[in-house]
Parts: structure tokens; C-alpha cells; sequence
């Protein structure tokens, strides 16, 4: 496993700001190896885990929704949160437009959150971003998404900050300003 040390640490982290972490078979069948959702519950297991950074960033699909829908995000994570959008909607729910935000744009939110996260705890963003995640291998020097986000031309923080959990930050830092301390620097970790 890709940071084997970084495991019980970010495992604390989640716990702390309300995010369930079990280990065990729960984490069999998952949308990425030794990690699987079930009833808004991370479950990992560690002998099959590839990235301990994978962790943080199922974490961060997490935390752009709101609690309340918690116990309906599953395996589907992005699927979930889309199948409760309109019922959100229809029922004038003020949380659909962090659910339409993380239907339409959770995986770079989940990118930017993990990142951030990860530098908070004080490890490298290549715990997250290691060789073969996200679809990119092979590559010379820091991973591509890292690279994106440090240069401040990927989409997730500005998402992030559109949910009120990050200041803008990057180019696009330059136009808009929330009053929140800029990407990475995150003011809370979840949207509500």
C-alpha cells in the first residue's frame, strides 16, 4: 500500500469531523480496491487498500453533501448524490444545491478535499495522487492532478469554495473572494 503510516492518522481525521471509518469485509466490492461505501460509512481494508490516500479522497465525496444524506451515499457515491437531487428539489430542501453541486462536479470536489486534507495532516499530496491513480500512468515528476492543483487551474477548489468550505484561490482567486482563507487552507471540512 502507497503510505501504509498515513492510514491510521487520516482514519483519526475522518473520525474526528464525523465521518464513519470501519475495517472489514464491508470494503469488499468497492469502486476502488480495499474501500467501499455503505450507508454514508467509509469501509477499508487494509490488506487490499491501494493508496491510503484513496481513503481521503472517498472522504471527501463524502463531506460536499450534507449530513442529512449521509446514510443514502453508497458504493455510487456520485450517483447517489444525483438520485436525491430532485427530490431535494421538489421538496424546496436548502441542502439541493450542495447535492446538485456534488452530483455534477464530486470528483474534482473529492480531488481538491483529499488534497487539502492530506496536506493538513502533513503529508504529501502523493499519498493521494499516486502512479496508476486516476487513470494516469505513466508520468514523469509529480502526478498530473496534483500538478493541476498546485498550479490552480483545476476546477475543485472553486467548487469548494462555491460551497463555502475554502476561499477561492488560483486564477481564479484573482476575481472572486469569499472572505475564507484561500485553497488549501479549508475553514471547515464538511458542508454542513
Amino acid at each position: 500500500m502507497y503510505y501504509v503510516e498515513a492510514l491510521e492518522p487520516m482514519v483519526g481525521f475522518l473520525r474526528s469531523i464525523g465521518i464513519g471509518v470501519e475495517y472489514g469485509e464491508g470494503a469488499k466490492e468497492g469502486f476502488l480496491p480495499g474501500v467501499n461505501i455503505h450507508a454514508g460509512v467509509i469501509h477499508v481494508d487494509p490488506d487490499t487498500l491501494v493508496g491510503s490516500g484513496d481513503v481521503l479522497h472517498e472522504a471527501g465525496h463524502i463531506a460536499v453533501v450534507p449530513r442529512a444524506y449521509w446514510p443514502r451515499l453508497n458504493r455510487d457515491l456520485q450517483g447517489d448524490a444525483r438520485a436525491q437531487v430532485a427530490a431535494a428539489e421538489q421538496a424546496g430542501d436548502p441542502a439541493a444545491v450542495h447535492l446538485r453541486r456534488a452530483a455534477e462536479s464530486g470528483e474534482l470536489m473529492a480531488q481538491a478535499w483529499s488534497y487539502a486534507a492530506a496536506l493538513h495532516l502533513g503529508y504529501s499530496p502523493a499519498c493521494v495522487f499516486f502512479p496508476g491513480s486516476y487513470y494516469h500512468e505513466p508520468y514523469e515528476g509529480d502526478h498530473p492532478t496534483h500538478v493541476w492543483l498546485d498550479s490552480g487551474t483545476h476546477f475543485g477548489p472553486v467548487m469548494l469554495a462555491q460551497a463555502g468550505i475554502t476561499g477561492f484561490s488560483g486564477i481564479v482567486g484573482a476575481a472572486w473572494n469569499n472572505g475564507l482563507p484561500p485553497f488549501p487552507q479549508m475553514s471547515r471540512w464538511t458542508v454542513d
